[in-house]
């Protein structure tokens, strides 16, 4: 099965094992939450791209109005709406589509999460473009991601091969420092870099948008 042009089929055959693998490091993920929920306020609305299981979106739900989770694969959304319903979570939606998803409109959300999805986009520079137009104002755009062109670059070389091939997903080789410098061409400007981790090589990003 070839899954460059159909990259959710690929993540709906993984789906079960994905959600069945647990936290790695659940006192480092306790601590990022902690931290995105110091930027949250009640009537915040918050979009989680590439949401898989829904987790994230389940946690944070409670500190704000209204979570929307989005991501390709059908089957883990399902997941996701079985989890959220098991934590009688009631302001959280899950949507199966992407960012540029015309229904979200211009500056509609507070604060955007993309962990774990920027490396699967061919164009980052496009992916940034519209997260800034469908933040708010002052919004903040909070990511972690696989940078594989800084670190091991032979294991990189062979992942980015096979996803040429369609053995994976399309892999984009990101630096950190080429995710810093298309934040700041878009017009964000990062105001955190936090290794939550010492075991995980990314470090999680806070971006923001000029506003209130």
């Amino acid at each position: 099965m070839l899954f460059r042009t159909s990259p959710e089929k690929f993540w709906n055959l993984i789906a079960q094992r994905y959600a069945a693998s647990p936290i790695a490091d659940v006192a480092a993920y306790q601590k990022k939450i902690e931290k995105i929920k110091s930027y949250l306020s009640a009537e915040d609305h918050v979009l989680d791209i590439g949401c898989g299981t829904g987790t994230q979106c389940d946690d944070l739900a409670n500190n704000v109005a209204q979570v929307t989770g989005i991501d390709i694969s059908s089957k883990l959304l399902a997941i996701a709406e079985t989890r959220k319903l098991e934590r009688q979570i009631k302001n959280v939606e899950f949507v199966q589509s992407t960012v540029f998803d015309e229904r979200f409109d211009s500056a509609s959300f507070n604060l955007v999460m993309a962990f774990y999805v920027l490396h699967f986009c061919e164009d980052i520079d496009e992916v940034f473009g519209r997260i800034y137009d469908i933040l708010k104002p002052g919004g903040l755009l909070i990511l972690e991601t696989v940078c594989l062109g800084e670190n091991n670059i032979i294991t990189g070389k062979l992942i980015r091969a096979a996803g040429k091939l369609g053995f994976l997903p399309l892999i984009n080789l990101l630096s950190n420092q080429q995710i810093e410098l298309a934040l700041e061409q878009t017009g964000f400007s990062v105001i955190e870099k936090i290794k939550f981790s010492e075991s995980n090589a990314e470090y999680t990003m806070i971006a923001k948008k000029p506003g209130n």
